[in-house]
């Protein structure tokens, strides 16, 4: 992990301290990061940071992409065909992409993609010209191990870490944009996730996400059973305002859609 992400992260343990390497070189690939006021201490093996202080229960879905032969075929076959059951008719890859980035614009410090699997967005927007550092958290040790040898192949600098939201373990208004491709349906406290949003984005910085609306009385029992928690566009937009973001959007691509909110300034109206 690059040091001059590790300068933004904030002690999991804590929720105040810095965390320091104990080295300071440019790249840390192994050693613990410390915490001064807590005195925590948080391995870091292969430039991932873990920061995952108390592992919370997950759904059947979530706990099978822990696996790994599930990661590593995750990009090609998996997630194609989660797409396919919960939105039955998923965009290509490249218009996925670019509605993503359209929605991103031009994010004024470095970008968290929050359940980034194996990276299949965050490479991509770490390869594009003069775009800011580009950081992808995942609670899945298998997914992070993929994704970290995925963005070596592809020549992409991405700094992975290991933690578990609703909890960004990152300072207030670090980041420009926080994106959340496909992996807002398993934040089941979405009010507090929406909280950290508002926390860790500078002024002006957006919170990009997906999901699809929630499915009839017996299909959303079943969904909720396995760990998942589709919302109507009504119910996420109420609690984005809830949050204090503003200049809601989405796109629909139904059942899908696409949402955009941003971090206002004190004269921003909502």
């Amino acid at each position: 992990m690059r040091h001059a992400l590790l300068q933004l992260l904030r002690c999991p343990r804590c929720r105040r301290g810095p965390l320091h390497p104990e080295s300071p070189a440019p790249v840390v690939l192994f050693g613990p990061l410390r915490c001064p006021e807590c005195r925590a201490s948080h391995p870091v093996a292969e430039g991932v940071a873990d920061l995952v202080v108390t592992p919370t229960s997950s759904g059947a879905v979530q706990r099978g992409l822990e696996n790994r032969w599930v990661a590593r075929s995750y990009e090609r076959y998996v997630r194609p065909a989660l797409q396919r059951a919960l939105a039955r008719r998923p965009l290509d890859g490249d218009s996925e992409y670019l509605l993503y980035r359209s929605l991103l614009g031009q994010p004024d410090g470095p970008v968290l993609d929050v359940g980034c699997g194996t990276g299949l967005v965050a490479r991509r927007l770490a390869r594009e010209p003069d775009f800011p550092p580009v950081a992808g958290m995942d609670v899945s040790p298998a997914m992070l191990e993929e994704g970290v040898a995925q963005a070596r192949e592809a020549g992409a600098t991405v700094d992975f870490l290991r933690a578990d939201a609703p909890y960004l373990p990152f300072q207030d208004a670090s980041l420009g944009a926080v994106l959340m491709a496909d992996t807002l349906p398993f934040v089941e406290d979405l009010g507090r996730l929406l909280l950290e949003v508002a926390r860790v984005l500078r002024p002006g910085g957006r919170w990009v996400a997906s999901t699809y609306a929630p499915p009839g009385l017996a299909r959303g029992l079943l969904h909720r059973r396995l760990g998942l928690h589709p919302r109507a566009e009504d119910a996420l937009r109420a609690e984005v305002a809830a949050a204090g973001l503003v200049r809601f959007e989405r796109v629909a691509l139904s059942p899908v859609f696409v949402v955009k909110a941003e971090k206002g300034s004190a004269r921003t109206p909502r």
